[in-house]
């Protein structure tokens, strides 16, 4: 697919180039502590939904109250991406990824020791900022530290640990709960965060040189320049819609009560698993589609799965169905988007990806608040919301293609007269 490159203001430093020099990562060491830390770092957003009933007693609050507890930290995740992209290109990814888990360690042990509602949601702010140093480093180390034949596949493997959090996080934190205090999830979680530090700075090559002599605003110079790819723009909003429906009804199950049994629950959760294993193994032949037309096929899938669960939702094997053919979906538009991003950022690929995950966790945030305000009414009018949030997605994203012809057709008639 023919791309537009984002042409940066001179003096604006690349962002992320690749190293075709720098000695190469071992990919058998390295993958399995990437995916552990990517399950780790976005399933602090979903270990809080089984815990709401236990947070709830302890602390006296209404469940509007707890719904803040999932966005404080999407928001504060959010911020990550954008503050700390750049600064790991800046003073090196593996400085910044080893600093960042050993921080969210501490933070985390706050966040679990939280004697009120409020101190909690402010600590999860600040737990999301600074769990959000995480993921870009991660990313921009396979991008020039991994063998490229291995890319793809480490990759895709990364980004789906990013959605398995949803699951896997939901399904560790009700066995913990189950028969222990909520505040045994927050404090296991800061250990593992400890210990995958050092597991990290083991299995992690040293950072290469970087250009730090230069001022700090040049690291952050190509995120307004991103920003200005009109191709891009309607991409980004719709992954932000696709991650608010994907944290808004698992929010939503937990408000509405729909489901009560603790094995009822657990099955509901393990039933996308097998979808979520499967989608790396997808990669290829969903390579053969454009990004548009992944993301496309990823919200039809998605918001066909939402329309059938408005009528048979309150049946938990159908239910169970559903949200695995929703994960499916929606695990097919988040890679799809962060491709996007990265072949339209241009030279400034870093950037445009930190910003892309930055969209992500803007509607995670929002998802929760929508699950509230629509979940107290039934969960067919939470579907039905849900759908209508991916009926505009797709619409975006057509937006989005139809951009990226018009931008495409013009390269060539400007090429063609210049020749």
């Amino acid at each position: 697919m023919a791309t537009q490159t984002l042409l940066l203001p001179a003096g604006t430093p690349a962002a992320a180039p690749a190293r075709s020099a720098s000695p190469r990562a071992h990919t058998g060491r390295t993958l399995p502590v990437f995916v552990l830390s990517a399950l780790l770092a976005t399933g602090q957003m979903y270990i809080p939904i089984p815990l709401f009933t236990a947070m709830r007693a302890d602390w006296n609050v209404g469940a509007g109250v707890m719904t803040w507890i999932i966005s404080a930290f999407a928001f504060g995740y959010a911020g990550g991406f954008v503050l700390f992209g750049p600064l790991s290109d800046r003073y090196g990814h593996r400085k910044v990824l080893v600093t960042g888990m050993l921080v969210a360690a501490v933070v985390t042990l706050l966040t679990g020791l939280a004697v009120s509602a409020p101190l909690a949601v402010g600590l999860r702010i600040l737990q999301g900022l600074v769990v959000g140093s995480i993921p870009p480093a991660i990313m921009a180390y396979v991008a020039t530290r991994i063998t490229p034949a291995h890319r793809p596949v480490v990759t895709m493997s990364v980004a789906t640990s990013f959605l398995a959090a949803t699951v896997i996080a939901q399904i560790v934190s009700q066995a913990v709960v189950g028969s222990f205090p909520w505040r045994t999830v927050f404090l296991g979680s800061a250990v593992v965060f400890a210990a995958l530090a050092f597991a990290l700075r083991a299995v992690m090559l040293d950072d290469a040189p970087t250009g730090r002599d230069k001022p700090l605003r040049h690291s952050y110079a190509a995120i307004p320049a991103v920003l200005r790819i009109k191709e891009l723009l309607p991409m980004l909003a719709a992954g932000a819609l696709s991650m608010a429906v994907m944290v808004g009804v698992y929010t939503g199950i937990e408000i509405t009560g729909l489901v009560k049994g603790s094995g009822e629950l657990l099955a509901l959760r393990a039933g996308a698993l097998p979808v979520m294993v499967a989608l790396p193994l997808l990669a290829v032949p969903l390579s053969r589609l454009s990004k548009p037309g992944q993301i496309v096929l990823g919200v039809l899938i998605a918001a066909g799965a939402m329309v059938v669960a408005t009528f048979e939702g309150t049946h938990l094997a159908v239910l169970t169905v559903l949200l695995a053919v929703l994960v499916g979906g929606l695990g097919t538009i988040a890679p799809a988007v962060l491709q996007s991003a990265g072949e339209l950022g241009g030279e400034a690929r870093a950037a445009a990806t930190s910003v892309a995950m930055f969209s992500f966790y803007v509607g995670a945030t929002v998802g929760p608040l929508i699950a509230a305000a629509a979940a107290p009414h039934g969960f067919s009018v939470l579907a039905w919301t849900l759908a209508v949030l991916l009926v505009i997605a797709l619409g975006l994203t057509l937006l989005g293609a139809r951009l990226q012809r018009v931008a495409r057709f013009a390269s060539t008639a400007s090429s063609a007269s210049a020749a």
